[in-house]
């Protein structure tokens, strides 16, 4: 890969997603919240070694995937031992879960058979800030939060895994763990033994501060008011709840609620997430998400699918199969394409835009993945209209102007807004793809003991 002096490049095109890798091998670095795009990002370019771990500036997959997975084939979906639909039996854990409680239900079957000694994971700080802590307690994991889809500072997770002893699992998404392993294989190898596991989330992209804020214009909340927040929870596809400081909570449906499709739109991504090839993460040793498919429609409280890309991973997930602790079926890998869509798990878009953004100058990281080549690479024009529409929402948002971006999204987007329910309710309801027999959904009798 060619040799990059430095992080200038990054910061000037805000591809910055705060892994906290570049503050790690160089102490001249300091992420710190960019207060114009909301995301964290260097203050200062930093040294050649800062560069060398960024994933904004490349990720070198082939390597680190023999790195993490010696001997393993690779294919498109990169390292897999197997793929299963798993849902928790706890309805309690499953409902806040949202997505089959699986992690939780891992993370504590690890601490209690002693497998670890440790979870670094995300824990709620204050507002909106939350940060990596060690759990070594099993009873501990349910008061971890759900899932963050904010912008967040990475560098205390790897702060815990450097100065922490003992044997650790770590939770983590895609661009986190190639931040961390490009650091730990370049510069810190000792560390490699103390990671037994890593459990991934199957990435649906993170975003900037600005859906915050605009969704507080929306529900009527000040941001900076806010006590904590959930992303997640009371059902397979969840709900956002803001608690602020007066004791006030305020709610909005994820799938339903107008204010959330305009807060939580694409282009209030964080600019890396655009060109994102790695969306199935595939640095984890165990992979967890919704099982966004036809049949799993059903469910009143979440099923996962899981990615095994280790033995150890496939054996801790086959235990907790056989304690009773969940109950679980193997699919195919076909399930992690109908679930998550090709233009996400092949990154369909995201080359088509890397090529654009690189055609007219702009910094773009190097991002060759294992499913490169295997989906249809959108055309330029998309990549093209998608950049104009970026830029100019990057500019709304910047001058705060979230309630003109709600009116527009009512207006000028309303028919790509309504196509995008009319494709979901087509593929998910209705199952055209079974009909046209593209596919074979799985049988419900197969979902016996699920909720």
């Amino acid at each position: 890969m060619n040799v990059v002096d430095n992080l200038s490049g990054v910061i000037d095109a805000g591809m910055c997603i705060g892994c906290g890798a570049c503050e790690m091998v160089d102490p001249t670095v300091r992420v710190s919240l960019n207060p114009k795009s909301l995301i964290f990002e260097p203050e200062t370019p930093g040294s050649v070694d800062a560069a060398a771990v960024c994933p904004a500036v490349a990720v070198d997959y082939e390597g680190l995937q023999t790195y993490l997975f010696p001997g393993a084939d690779v294919g498109p979906f990169g390292v897999v031992r197997s793929v299963h639909l798993s849902q928790s039996v706890d309805n309690q854990r499953n409902m806040k879960a949202s997505s089959g409680g699986l992690i939780k239900e891992l993370l504590r079957s690890l601490l209690q058979s002693g497998d670890i000694d440790g979870v670094i994971a995300l824990d709620h700080v204050d507002g909106i800030n939350f940060a990596a802590r060690l759990v070594t307690h099993a009873d501990d994991i349910d008061n971890l939060p759900g899932s963050i889809y904010h912008n967040l500072k990475q560098t205390p997770a790897l702060e815990l895994l450097r100065d922490t002893p003992g044997r650790l699992a770590l939770v983590a998404i895609p661009c986190e763990l190639e931040g961390l392993y490009s650091w730990v294989k370049n510069y810190a190898p000792e560390l490699r033994s103390k990671i037994t596991i890593t459990i991934g989330l199957l990435c649906g992209w993170q975003y900037s501060h600005h859906s915050i804020n605009a969704m507080g214009e929306y529900l009527g909340y000040n941001p900076e008011e806010i006590a904590d927040i959930s992303y997640r929870g009371g059902g397979p596809v969840g709900k956002l709840t803001v608690n602020t400081r007066d004791g006030n909570t305020y709610t909005a449906s994820r799938r339903v609620d107008f204010g959330y499709q305009v807060a939580f739109d694409r282009h209030f991504n964080t600019s890396r997430c655009h060109v994102c090839i790695n969306h199935s993460n595939f640095l984890a040793d165990l992979v967890v998400g919704d099982a966004w498919l036809p049949s799993t429609v059903f469910t009143k409280t979440g099923i996962s699918l899981v990615i095994c890309r280790s033995e150890f991973a496939e054996n801790a997930h086959a235990r907790l199969v056989q304690s009773g602790a969940c109950v679980s079926i193997e699919v195919g890998e076909d399930e992690i394409r109908e679930s998550q869509t090709e233009r996400v798990v092949f990154g369909e878009f995201a080359y088509a835009y890397a090529d654009f953004l690189r055609s007219i100058g702009v910094h773009t990281p190097a991002l060759h993945g294992p499913n490169e080549g295997f989906g249809t690479v959108k055309p330029r024009r998309l990549a093209a209209k998608f950049h104009r529409e970026l830029v100019r929402k990057q500019a709304l948002m910047a001058a705060r102007r979230y309630r003109y971006m709600k009116w527009r999204k009512g207006t000028l987007e309303l028919r790509g807004y309504i196509m995008r329910y009319v494709r979901w309710f087509m593929v998910r309801i209705l199952r055209v793809k079974s009909i046209s027999g593209q596919r074979k959904e799985i049988s419900r009798d197969r979902f016996s003991g699920f909720n």
